[in-house]
């Protein structure tokens, strides 16, 4: 939260309400309006949650990743069956203290979310980054067993340009999704 932590919206009303309108708000980057709406959320764990997914995306969106990291690493060790924290965790600290680390989260991830093309996808990314071409490649694979469109994401990625000749030899430059 920002200095204004302690402002409140104008008209205190339902928190669905207050929810419906920091989702506009975030969506309009309008951050510090979704902000105030999150302080009228009521003080109960479900709306707390809401909250601190509100958050991770703000703090996303803003690139403070040290804020994000720590709203989705929290997030993630309470609620580890949804694979989106394990995600957010690993992007934020990716950026906040090394790939490797970042690797190693999405590792444990997988192992909780098996079937998921999106930690591939991230795994790859990392792999590449790190000069593990054949890992890379083994990832994308994976991925995109699992999730076609992971082909045309994969030829767009700054981060898999060492690998892109290979996927198109792989015929992954044709790829329509």
């Amino acid at each position: 939260m920002t200095e204004k932590d302690s402002e409140l919206p104008a008209h205190i009303l339902h928190p669905k309400v207050h929810w419906s309108r920091a989702i506009g708000y975030l969506k309009l980057e309008m951050f510090e309006q979704a902000e105030t709406e999150l302080q009228a959320f009521p003080n109960e764990p479900c709306w707390d949650k809401r909250r601190r997914t509100i958050l991770v995306q703000i703090w996303q969106s803003r690139e403070n990743w040290e804020e994000m990291k720590k709203f989705a690493h929290g997030l993630r060790i309470e609620f580890p069956e949804n694979v989106d924290w394990w995600i957010a965790d690993a992007y934020a600290t990716r950026r906040t203290h090394t790939i490797e680390e970042a690797r190693e989260i999405l590792l444990e991830g997988l192992v909780h979310h098996y079937e998921n093309a999106t930690i591939r996808f991230n795994l790859a990314c990392y792999a590449c980054k790190l000069g593990s071409k054949g890992e890379c490649l083994d990832f994308l694979k994976e991925a995109a067993k699992r999730d076609e469109r992971y082909k045309l994401m994969a030829m767009e990625d700054e981060d898999l340009e060492d690998v892109h000749a290979a996927l198109l030899k792989l015929g992954w430059g044709n790829t329509l999704v």
